[in-house]
């Protein structure tokens, strides 16, 4: 059979048909794909400008009007190196400028050392967003699965970074979508209102060195105090007791931590674990950050010694971690409607709903406990590490009288009856340096008058009860004009307590006792509690008159006098002070009141002629000063290191400088609401930090534990502020 060699004519329909099908398989592509996908496929050239009109014209995919209306980050090029941001090798930081949502300024960047992405960190001075780091990630369906944690997270009340999904361009192309996730830092928690804390972070790897000992975002002094704590309460933990290390976690937030682990199928091993610290009830508790490395199998290896599995072993900590599984099960439902529409306004990611394939059994299995219980070790060369570290004692509790203890008692007829050593009335005269040891309480009583010789000192390692009038106070001086003596010292531990009033005390000058430096002439460090009321601080040579290291504080007239480089100092403390009276001396250059980390209301009083600051908030605290007199010294409020002041009500005259705000850490701050202000030479010493409000409302009031209304006080109450 012949074929015949005559041309055929191709007509019209193979040609409409083959149009048809290979113009509709395109269209599909360009317009049911991912613009990002697309912007993705090895040599394609487009720029930013091309990609918003294709996506305008042809992308019919759902979450096209959506992405278009993500904010856009754009990174230019570096004077370091010569590749774009998404070409840039190694962990080093490059310097490139950058523009997003009305910021403009040269930022650093960096490749992210644990997944791909980027970790961006901006200027002190010029924070983004009052964010100083970011991190961004290619989004992926993980994003949508890390956004849904973060609201389970939210829903057991954990403290997580915020999310978001971004564009990103560098020199002037797309390269995709990314997720953007806060940076945990300074900056992370100033944002969220916890002050008075330091960040922690805990690897729970045996095999790794560094993480051997916990990473502490503190000064020298902070992290040394810490890592004793922590190690200390490891070392209680494996030897089976645990109620050291239950007194310092936040068991609520651990049981909620500990759920999410089971929830999210993290890789225990993979993922450190960052904690606030905080220093006012010396709690720590775990931040929420979704894992980088997940394990569904639920993996059985060793972890390192940490505040966290040890704990799951207890009876009440398990109730609690039953009754969050219990709860959250009966809330799913209604969660997962809401997180839904939450997470509505993002674009769709490719893959399925992580919280639609999570059921309530699973969030309730019984297995959900069982799978952190693991073996736990002390990486290798840890007692090498340990050696030399100083640790807080393992138990306050009664010991034996000393010889010299017993000597003392004897020599100045005090009273020792079962743990409490008394100075009933009377006068003594302390010429050695007296030490009072851990489970003993020290009690003098109204009309005890102590003379300190020269250079000597009392520390008390139990409570300390002051218990003197007005009428009959407690005193205590030097022996000698001029020749002061050292300080009177507590040092506490988790449960001492201190209780001071009727003391006139004057003639100190510090001191270093038990290896710790006792800063103010009388010094209270460590205790669980604190108050002062009705109390006279006179002329002393210490670096403050008074000083407060941790715990809770409550001091009610008490008043300042005469010359001191401070008066009070008051470092890592939550507390109230009321109607206290400070009054500097001519000659003398004297801060009434400094402030350090901690939340602190300051409540009526009277501060003057202080040549320094009457008010020195210093360090990550809150302040709230109210209704209290300000007058004729050298600033009446200052603010640095990232503090917060709210300043309402008060009557503020002849100062030199009404406010002023320290400028070498960004965000100092000082937030003014209606204030009675006189004679001041200036007003302002500086442009930026302040906030003005017009009223002082209930919540934030709230935050300082203190009433929004203050009761009136009877006529008369207050006697302290007249001289005796």
């Amino acid at each position: 059979m012949k074929r015949s060699i005559k041309p055929r004519k191709v007509g019209v329909m193979p040609w409409l048909i083959s149009l048809v099908l290979v113009g509709g398989a395109l269209v599909g592509i360009f317009s049911l794909g991912h613009a990002t996908w697309l912007a993705k496929i090895p040599g394609l050239r487009i720029g930013a400008a091309e990609w918003s009109l294709y996506q305008r014209l042809f992308d019919r995919h759902p979450a096209a009007t959506d992405q278009a209306a993500l904010p856009i980050l754009r990174f230019g090029d570096s004077k370091e190196v010569d590749e774009c941001m998404q070409a840039q090798r190694g962990g080093a930081w490059r310097t490139r400028w950058f523009e997003g949502d009305g910021y403009g300024d040269s930022v650093e960047v960096r490749n992210l050392l644990d997944r791909e992405g980027f970790l961006v960190r901006f200027k002190k001075n010029t924070l983004y967003k009052e964010q100083r780091r970011v991190m961004l990630t290619p989004a992926t369906a993980e994003s949508r699965r890390v956004a849904e944690l973060q609201e389970v997270a939210h829903e057991l009340g954990l403290v997580t970074p915020s999310l978001s999904l971004v564009r990103v361009l560098s020199c002037g192309d797309e390269i995709g979508i990314f997720q953007q996730q806060e940076w945990v830092d300074a900056e992370f928690l100033d944002n969220r209102g916890i002050r008075g804390a330091s960040l922690v972070k805990f690897g729970m790897d045996p095999s790794r060195p560094d993480q051997q000992f916990p990473a502490i975002e503190a000064d020298s002094a902070e992290q040394v105090k810490l890592r004793g704590i922590i190690e200390r309460a490891l070392a209680e933990a494996a030897a089976g007791n645990t109620d050291m290390l239950a007194g310092m976690m936040d068991e609520r937030s651990v049981a909620a931590w500990a759920l999410m682990a089971w929830i999210d199928e993290r890789d225990l091993r993979a993922t450190p674990v960052t904690f606030t610290y905080n220093w006012a009830n010396g709690r720590f508790a775990p931040i929420y950050q979704p894992p980088v490395v997940t394990d569904p199998m639920g993996g059985d290896d060793p972890l390192v010694h940490n505040p966290i599995t040890p704990l799951l072993k207890r009876a009440d900590l398990r109730m609690r971690f039953e009754n969050l599984q219990t709860d959250l099960a009966a809330k799913w439902p209604e969660l997962q409607q809401r997180s839904a529409a939450k997470l509505a306004q993002w674009p769709v990611l490719p893959g399925a709903s992580f919280m639609a394939s999570l059921s309530a059994s699973h969030i309730t299995s019984s297995e959900a406990l069982a799978h952190m219980d693991r073996t736990l070790l002390a990486g290798p060369g840890h007692a090498t590490f340990v050696h030399g570290m100083p640790l807080p004692p393992v138990v306050v509790g009664t010991g034996v009288d000393t010889v010299q203890l017993a000597r003392l008692v004897q020599r100045h007829k005090l009273i020792a009856r079962g743990d409490s050593i008394i100075f009933p009335r009377g006068k003594y005269m302390i010429d050695e340096d007296v030490e009072f040891p851990a489970g003993r309480s020290v009690l003098m009583l109204e009309g005890a008058r102590l003379f300190m010789a020269p250079g000597r000192s009392m520390l008390v390692k139990g409570d300390l009860y002051i218990r003197g009038t007005l009428r009959n106070p407690v005193f205590i001086r030097a022996q000698d004009d001029g020749r002061p003596f050292g300080a009177i010292a507590v040092l506490g531990g988790s449960s001492q307590q201190c209780a001071i009033s009727g003391l006139y005390v004057s003639g100190g000058a510090g001191a270093k006792l038990a290896d710790i430096v006792c800063g103010g002439m009388v010094t209270v460090q460590g205790a669980v509690r604190t108050s002062i009321a009705n109390s006279v601080f006179q002329e002393n040579a210490a670096g403050a008159s008074l000083l407060v290291d941790g715990g809770e504080l409550e001091m009610r007239e008490v008043r300042f006098e005469d010359a001191a480089k401070c008066f009070a100092q008051l470092d890592h403390v939550r507390g109230v002070l009321r109607d206290l009276v400070m009054i500097g001396a001519r000659a003398n250059i004297t801060t009434g009141l400094r402030i350090g980390t901690g939340t602190m209301a300051v409540l009526g009083g009277t501060y003057t002629n202080l040549k320094g600051p009457a008010v020195l908030a210093d360090g990550a605290c809150q302040v709230l000063v109210r209704n209290a007199r300000l007058a004729q010294n050298a600033i009446a409020v200052r603010s640095e290191g990232r503090a917060e002041v709210h300043v309402e009500g008060n009557t503020i005259d002849g100062n030199d400088v009404a406010f002023a705000t320290g400028t070498s850490v960004p965000g100092d701050r000082i937030i003014l609401y209606p204030n009675r202000l006189t004679g001041n030479k200036a007003e302002r010493g500086s442009e930026g930090g302040f906030k003005e409000r017009p009223a002082l409302d209930e919540a934030t009031v709230a935050q300082f534990g203190v009433p929004f209304v203050e009761p009136k006080a009877e006529a008369g109450a207050s006697r302290i502020k007249a001289r005796r």
